[in-house]
């Protein structure tokens, strides 16, 4: 028995799910039940005669492509069209056309650890020391490469990475050819491929597939934007996406590839789905303001039949550390008014802000969680200077040594790592002893093992001289002298390396933070506060309670918070500023925009006066965005902690 898709639809949603010929680019505005649209115009396509397995829904993500998949079986009762995503599609692709790969048995597909040991023996190959240059730095520039659809012949090295990756590169395809296994890339880049090599299989699969939908299409890339054109020729495609909510441009995502739509597919029926289910009228006034000054997006306006709600409260801090207390107050005044804490979410721009905001957290007792990244005290860079800290109060943590002594590379080897613990057992001294003792160390430093020995021992020698009675001091001086800042932009060149820079230097301010409170405290002092502060961590993450979301603004995308808070919205902050260059303006603001739409009842935004970065306190002005945002929207309030003592803990509003 047919159901009614148009049930309890409005105008626009109704337009598209009943949009049946031809190509349709649904503009889906925050909260406006895109993914219901979606399944119920699939729904409609087979209901009007076309099996479910002749139509290609393609999502970005498996949980994305699960969800589609229970609803259409929800609604029909029938098995489901292919709803999946790129790389899904791909492998069942490839799968089914293993024949035109040239491979000699059925191919398998590599996971990251094969990758890594397929990358080490090229290395191997090539005769390149992978101490002296990063493996994973040569495959991720072949798959940057791969995913912008370029070939090997057409590569010209910019660099000495570029180099060694093109020759790589050449290495790479013979053995995967030789042992039958294709990446992650090669599932998108071998179906484009192959149906630009061949008329008939190009033919062959857009027959197959008479109907394409494609959620999220902003976030598409160079190859998805090309897989989307092969499968689509005959026209009847349908994009899904909202231009401002693109912000993944830094991973290749191009916003052109949705704004350009009705050039690639002439006589498209474009639908506005402008309607909010989610938000206030205030919260979406104040997103719409925003969004407006970008100039790269489709004209909309988000509207709802939702109350007009509270304004939204713009609280102003004295530095992060007020900015984390006013927070996880606000958070505990809720709780106190039996709000639950997974009702709550506070988002941040880069990760190294959570630590300040974790430590509000702590103090209030507050239980909470990270999601879509890892505790501050917990990520891989944090630990690396910990490490280093930790050796300069305790010259004989070989665990803290066996951590760094590659960190830089160095080509430090573990057989030559052995060879002097062999040499500290026997003498009866610490490891620290033999690099500070030229007639030790001489008895290993030969030959290859001469540079890199000499180097390490330089370094350590250099190191010892650091004030332990000042954290900070010491942590500056590990970076600069370690060269750990250099290393980690060199190991990711895109917002990855930056990420972790921003990280170690969050660690000079934390440890000036506690310089500051504790002047007598020095290294051992700090050292010993992280600990605990990460050993709490590792009790509270376990436990299955009430807790409050923190992420930055990228993981919050498709959520839905009753309560957010958007901190630090300063100046070089948000929008972001990385060596003096702020970050595509327009990016940063769809940015905004995607949190300011997570709000369902309340919104708070914060902004401090000051803010310690690098361990150094920098005066920041107000986010261009706050200027953005209409005056009747938000409420400013002074939520230093002077203004909280002196008010009895309530935040006092600026008159």
């Amino acid at each position: 028995m047919p159901i009614d898709v148009f049930k309890d639809m409005n105008p626009e949603q109704r337009e598209a799910i009943a949009h049946l010929e031809g190509p349709l680019l649904v503009i889906a505005g925050a909260g406006s039940g895109k993914t219901r649209v979606i399944t119920h115009r699939i729904a409609n396509i087979i209901q009007h005669g076309t099996r479910p397995d002749r139509i290609l829904a393609i999502t970005f993500t498996n949980k994305a492509a699960g969800e589609m998949k229970d609803r259409i079986e929800r609604l029909l009762g029938l098995k489901t069209p292919w709803i999946t995503t790129f790389h899904s599609a791909g492998l069942r692709m490839l799968k089914l056309e293993q024949a035109r790969l040239g491979f000699q048995h059925p191919f398998t597909v590599m996971d990251e650890d094969d990758q890594k040991k397929f990358f080490k023996r090229i290395m191997a190959e090539l005769q390149i020391d992978p101490k002296l240059m990063d493996p994973r730095q040569v495959q991720w520039q072949i798959s940057k490469w791969k995913n912008a659809l370029a070939k090997p012949e057409e590569v010209y090295p910019a660099s000495e990475l570029d180099d060694v990756a093109k020759r790589a590169w050449a290495i790479y395809s013979r053995m995967q050819k030789d042992e039958c296994v294709l990446d992650f890339d090669d599932l998108l880049v071998w179906p484009v491929r192959l149906m630009e090599g061949d008329d008939e299989l190009r033919k062959k699969w857009q027959e197959r597939f008479p109907y394409v939908l494609i959620d999220e299409y902003q976030d598409t890339n160079a190859v998805q934007y090309r897989l989307v054109q092969l499968f689509g020729q005959h026209g009847n495609v349908c994009a899904t996406g909202d231009p401002d909510q693109a912000i993944y441009g830094w991973r290749g995502a191009d916003i052109n590839n949705i704004l350009r739509f009705e050039q690639d597919f002439p006589g498209c029926r474009v639908v506005l789905l402008e309607q909010n289910y989610r938000s206030s009228k205030t919260i979406l006034r104040a997103a719409q303001a925003v969004v407006e000054n970008n100039s790269q997006r489709k004209d909309k306006t988000i509207r709802t039949d939702n109350p007009e709600g509270k304004k939204m409260s713009l609280l102003v801090v004295d530095d992060e550390v007020d900015e984390s207390m006013a927070v996880a107050a606000a958070c505990e005044r809720f709780q106190r008014q039996e709000r639950k804490l997974a009702d709550m979410a506070v988002f941040y721009r880069t990760n190294a802000q959570s630590r300040a905001l974790e430590d509000g957290m702590r103090r209030r007792g507050l239980p909470y969680r990270i999601v879509g990244g890892t505790r501050f005290y917990d990520r891989r860079e944090v630990k690396d200077l910990l490490a280093y800290l930790k050796l300069l109060i305790n010259p004989r943590d070989l665990t803290a040594l066996d951590r760094v002594a590659n960190i830089p590379k160095r080509g430090v080897g573990e057989k030559t790592l052995a060879a002097l613990l062999d040499i500290a057992q026997d003498e009866g001294v610490g490891f620290h002893e033999i690099l500070m003792t030229d007639q030790l160390i001489e008895r290993v430093a030969v030959g290859r093992n001469a540079k890199p020995l000499n180097d390490l021992m330089r370094t350590w020698r250099t190191l010892r001289g650091l004030p332990v009675k000042n954290p900070a001091a010491c942590a500056e001086g590990v970076i600069e002298l370690t060269g750990l800042e250099e290393h980690y932009l060199a190991e990711d060149d895109g917002d990855g390396g930056f990420e972790r820079v921003a990280n170690i230097k969050e660690v000079i301010t934390a440890a000036e933070q506690y310089h500051q409170v504790n002047p007598d405290g020095g290294l051992e002092g700090f050292l010993d506060q992280v600990a605990l502060v990460a050993s709490t961590d590792a009790r509270e993450q376990d436990r299955d309670v009430d807790q409050i979301t923190l992420m930055t603004l990228h993981a919050a995308k498709g959520l839905e918070f009753p309560i957010v808070f958007i901190t630090g919205c300063e100046q070089g902050v948000m929008p972001l500023q990385r060596q003096g260059q702020v970050a595509d303006i327009e990016e940063e603001r769809r940015l905004m925009y995607v949190g300011i739409t997570r709000a369902k009842e309340e919104l708070y935004i914060s902004r401090a006066v000051c803010r310690m970065q690098y361990g150094q306190t920098n005066r920041n002005e107000p986010s261009v965005f706050l200027s953005e945002i209409p005056a009747d929207c938000f409420v400013e309030k002074d939520a230093s902690s002077r203004a909280r003592v002196a008010g009895g803990g309530d935040d006092q509003v600026r008159r």
